[in-house]
């Protein structure tokens, strides 16, 4: 029946028949492609879902204990609800609780936004439910906006006030821009008018401070004052008098206990930075106001930095002299150099495919593999817009990885035509007869190759989201490359080859004779041969044992991120002068292009695959910008030094920017159990094992050192008496020493807050506390000393809970030239000794960059199985034979000698990029033995001996087998020099290169063994005939030589 389909119907002479049409087709896809191309988004990364929220809420006043347990506990309990959780970190400091909700890696991207949406209801659910006076809680998953570019304004003989209404403005302009996203204001500080007064001074003059805030609040109220309606007209009626600027709230008169006051009697009006404060933004070591800018999902990052560019540019021109605007960040300079040092790379590898084409087919059959090319990249083009994937490093590399491989069927087709032509065919016959004979082995070949990428099509983590479009590109290429192979080649071939192909006069080249040498020798001693290569393989799995692993490596980008973290109690103020001398150390240096710092916050995600710090007054985070990658380096060792000299009592981590999903400190433990005090002493023995080996760098705990508070000890008896209660004294010693809100002043678009506080003289000098006094119940003053004496104490500044137990996960950085894999190698020892003494409820877990990569590789692993079995129905479906199939399989694993040899000696990392090549790798190999295992099927079809069907077959396959291979490997080379792609393209040369020489010669070694076997145990092998056959072998090869 199937020869009959085919007699009946061939798509080769289909398309013969109707040339003007399918000639049509052709141009029509160019076209396409060519427009797709333009319009195709590109970006940096390929976009991933941030499977993060964060859940806040404050309880102003509350101790650490009890936010822990009646605020921190009551959300996690609720939270635990959350669908395909994976686990819950919390922070909590003295009145607010941050929780982190993460899901597991495997979520599917599409669920994450629904979830979110449950998350946000089960908050607003359990609000009631909280203690009186928590605010919140509020939810926070926007984390995936990433503000490529940004822009600061310093300042000169302006404030920053003034700064930051004009960048307020220009951010107004850009939202007329097409493709904006969002846009944030980086340094701009909060302002409130301070009220400061002398406690001591009020209670002379026998005021208390609630009357004083009472009063303020009746002159600013908002309130409505009617309205005139009259026959004709509505006439609103307004009153004078709401505050409006400093000069206001100065002129204001008190009317307290039938006295007259004016405000400036009693207290000084001043305009301050609000406290707690709000980050701070530097740019070159001066104050400046950041304005961040991202783009909306679908734009065009190029064509978007071009419109973003000119508007600013016209927008330069417009500030006056003083404000200077420098550019931070660009991420469209980024991401047009990447796609055009990409389109570089493709070109380069297409020349190499087409040389090799050219050099081995000749003039007119290479320009029928040539004129291949493009079709099928404009067919992937177009493929790619249909599927929504833009260009960008992922799926750039994916092109030129297909480019290596979507060339074979284009080069056997043309093999198979050009073979015909020299027996003697029409051009017309040639063309039919190739797809007779190749089409459906073609497509079972490509089929398995693309099997090979359906571990990272269907991987179920972060790292499988963000190289899935490597899978979908590789699939559009190569089905693509069959149909112009099978549909579109058969008719250029016609035109381009010439019919007078002669027989050709000279026998076998040098290359065909030593080929042929070396495969008699390969099959005259089969059984050493295949020893051979077992051997090899065995010493090659005992190679991959010294094998460096990573998770993905650090990026090209010339960024340092430089992160300083003093202890948990410091001051915003403190931390500012901490990186203020790191500023000075930068300053003036030759490798650094610019800087930009940012105190009391993490860096805003300029980058996709950030790892991103929340704002705490403790840190500051400075991101340098080197001149290009070699001073990159140079600058990450003189930092070092600088870190390690000068600010060595505090925790700093110098990083370049990562690929792939973040990962933070490169080595972490995780110390859990039920009571904190244990954690904490587990922890500080865990610091201490891993600060003496010599591989780890700044070690450090999560947890803060604890810090000094003052409790106040009131006498109850006495207070009750007195008529004074707990709350009222805590409301009065909030005023003078935070200040409490009294009201607010309106200032443009802007609500200024009033605030009342004790002047800073007093409010730094605890003698404060003796001189206090508090209304009683009968109106008199009451000095606090009677009932309240002041203790000093020590508390936890933050305690952190993973799944509602405390933890304190300890990290560390590496030693130079180290990486995470060897330094946690190195340290297992230790780590597991003080994991046996851990008591019954207690645990050590590691994270970090060695756990992201378990994640990533395991979910790689799952799918492996259907890899397997998807491959091993195609071959059944080709090759309808078990022991065939079993060949076929068993000659995938001979790529690794090639592997170990290609990565060992360099010390490439076998990354998560590697594991997706290696595997990638066994579906060429695969592919290679399928065309060579039905050749011989078909050569013994037609009643050849077994060992004369081999050797004709492998004459007549190693050709193409090693062109397609060629084009593969040399394909690669443009890419094997790129941070993110190099580990893949080495492994794939090695592999490729073994695994061809594996499969010219141990699989006809092998095959030839298992046709002997076949026959000895069926009983009709004789001494006499085996001899014979080895005869008869060697009068074939030499008709064949």
């Amino acid at each position: 029946m199937k020869p009959v389909l085919n007699e009946k119907f061939n798509l080769s002479s289909w398309a013969l028949n109707h040339q003007q049409m399918v000639s049509f087709f052709m141009l029509l896809i160019i076209a396409m492609g060519a427009f797709c191309y333009e319009n195709l988004p590109r970006n940096e990364d390929p976009a991933f879902t941030i499977k993060t929220a964060v859940v806040s809420a404050q309880w102003p006043g509350a101790s650490v204990t009890d936010t822990t347990r009646l605020l921190t506990d009551t959300l996690e309990k609720k939270l635990q609800e959350t669908p395909w959780l994976d686990y819950l970190e919390s922070e909590t400091r003295a009145g607010s609780s941050v929780i982190h909700v993460n899901l597991r890696d495997d979520t599917p991207p599409q669920k994450v936004p629904d979830i979110w949406y449950q998350v946000r209801k089960k908050m607003q659910d359990i609000s009631p439910s909280l203690p009186e006076g928590v605010q919140g809680p509020a939810v926070d998953d926007e984390f995936d906006d990433t503000y490529g570019t940004i822009y600061g304004f310093i300042p000169e003989g302006y404030t920053l006030r003034e700064v930051r209404d004009r960048v307020e403005t220009i951010r107004r302009e850009l939202m007329s821009l097409p493709d904006i996203g969002k846009t944030s204001l980086l340094g701009e500080q909060q302002e409130q008018i301070v009220l400061s007064f002398s406690p001591a001074r009020l209670a002379g003059m026998g005021l208390n401070i609630q009357q004083v805030a009472d009063a303020l609040r009746a002159q600013n109220a908002v309130v409505p004052a009617g309205m005139i309606r009259t026959g004709q007209e509505n006439m609103a009626i307004k009153v004078s008098g709401e505050l409006t600027s400093e000069a206001s709230l100065r002129a204001v008169t008190l009317h307290i206990n039938d006295r007259y006051l004016p405000l400036t009697d009693i207290a000084t009006v001043s305009r301050e930075n609000a406290e707690p404060p709000q980050p701070v933004y530097r740019v070159n070591g001066k104050p400046a106001i950041g304005l961040a800018i991202s783009m909306a999902p679908t734009g065009n990052m190029l064509r978007f930095g071009a419109a973003l560019n000119a508007k600013m540019q016209a927008i330069s021109v417009t500030l006056p002299h003083g404000i200077e605007m420098v550019k931070v960040a660009d991420q469209s300079a980024v991401v047009s150099d990447a796609v055009s040092g990409f389109i570089r790379v493709l070109i380069e590898a297409v020349a190499i495919v087409l040389a090799v084409s050219f050099v081995s087919l000749g003039l007119r059959a290479g320009l029928v593999v040539a004129a291949a090319i493009p079709l099928v990249l404009a067919m992937t083009f177009t493929g790619m817009m249909l599927a929504g994937i833009g260009l960008q490093r992922i799926s750039l590399g994916a092109l030129i990885i297909a480019l290596g491989l979507l060339v074979d069927d284009a080069m056997i087709t043309v093999e198979t035509m050009v073979s015909g032509l020299e027996a003697g065919d029409s051009r017309r016959q040639a063309a039919t007869r190739a797809f007779k004979t190749t089409a459906f082995p073609m497509l079972t070949g490509t089929l398995v190759m693309i099997a090979g990428f359906i571990p990272v099509g269907f991987a179920a983590s972060s790292a499988g989201e963000y190289c899935f479009s490597l899978f979908a590109v590789v699939l559009i290429a190569l089905l693509c490359s069959w149909v112009v192979a099978i549909l579109f080649s058969p008719l250029t071939g016609t035109w381009l080859l010439s019919d007078n192909i002669r027989q050709k006069a000279k026998g076998p080249g040098r290359m065909a004779r030593g080929y042929q040498w070396l495969l008699r020798k390969a099959l005259r001693h089969r059984f050493a041969t295949v020893c051979l290569a077992l051997i090899a393989l065995g010493l090659s799995v005992y190679g991959t044992t010294f094998m460096q692993g990573e998770f993905f490596p650090a990026s090209d980008r010339p960024e340092l991120l430089v992160s300083l973290t003093l202890p948990a109690n410091a001051s915003q103020s403190e931390t500012q002068n901490t990186a203020e001398k790191l500023e000075k150390a930068l300053a003036g240096n030759r490798n650094v292009e610019r800087f930009s710092t940012y105190v009391g916050s993490g860096a805003i995600r300029f980058y996709l695959p950030m790892d991103v710090l929340l704002a705490n007054e403790n840190i500051a985070q400075i991101v340098v910008v080197a001149k290009d990658l070699k001073a990159r380096d140079r600058l990450h060792r003189q930092l070092n030094r600088i870190l390690a000299t000068g600010f060595s009592d505090i925790i700093t981590r110098v990083s370049p920017l990562e690929l792939g999903p973040p990962v933070g400190w490169p080595v972490k433990y995780r110390v859990s159990g039920p009571d904190y005090l244990k954690v904490r002493s587990i922890a500080n023995r865990l610091s201490d094992v891993i600060g003496r080996s010599p591989s780890s760098r700044e070690v450090n705990q999560t947890a803060g050192e604890p810090e000094r508070v003052i409790t106040l000890k009131v006498n109850q008896t006495a207070a009750r008496a007195a008529g004074v209660s707990s709350e009222s004294l805590a409301r009065m010693l909030n005023t003078v020493w935070s200040g409490s809100i009294v009201t607010s002043v309106r200032d443009n678009d802007r609500l200024v807050d009033v605030v009342l506080r004790a002047r800073d003289n007093e409010r730094l000098n605890l003698a404060t506390f003796s001189s206090l006094t508090i209304q009683g119940n009968d109106g008199k003053q009451i000095p606090l000393s009677a009932f309240a004496t002041p203790v000093w104490g020590v508390d936890d500044p933050v305690i952190w809970r993973r799944q509602r137990l405390p933890f304190i996960t300890v990290q560390t950085d590496l030693a130079p030239g180290l990486r995470a894999e060897a330094v946690s190698a190195a340290l297992r020892p230790a780590v597991d000794r003080l994991r046996a003494e851990l008591p019954e409820g207690y645990s050590i877990e590691e994270g970090g960059a060695v756990a992201e990569s378990e994640k990533g590789n395991s979910s790689v692993y799952a799918i492996l199985p259907v890899t397997l079995v998807i491959m091993l129905l195609l071959l059944m479906l080709q090759l309808r034979n078990y022991s065939r199939m079993a060949l076929a399989i068993l000659m995938a694993p001979f790529g690794l000698p090639g592997i170990v040899l290609a990565m060992l000696p360099g010390g490439t990392p076998m990354g998560f990029v590697a594991l997706l090549g290696v595997i990638a790798l066994a579906g060429m190999i695969i592919r290679n033995a399928v065309i060579l295992i039905s050749e011989v099927d078909s050569n013994l079809a037609q009643g050849m001996a077994s060992d004369a069907a081999i050797i004709a077959a492998a004459e007549h396959r190693a050709r193409p087998i090693c062109l397609t291979a060629c084009a593969a490997i040399l394909g690669m080379i443009p890419i094997s020099h790129q941070v993110f792609w190099g580990p893949m393209a080495y492994a794939i040369i090695g592999g490729l290169l073994v695994a061809t020489l594996v499969t010219l010669t141990v699989l006809p070694a092998s095959f030839s063994l298992l046709l002997h076997l076949r026959m000895t145990s069926s009983g009709e092998f004789t001494a006499s005939s085996a001899a014979e056959n080895e005869e008869k072998c060697r009068r074939l090869c030499g008709r064949h030589g």
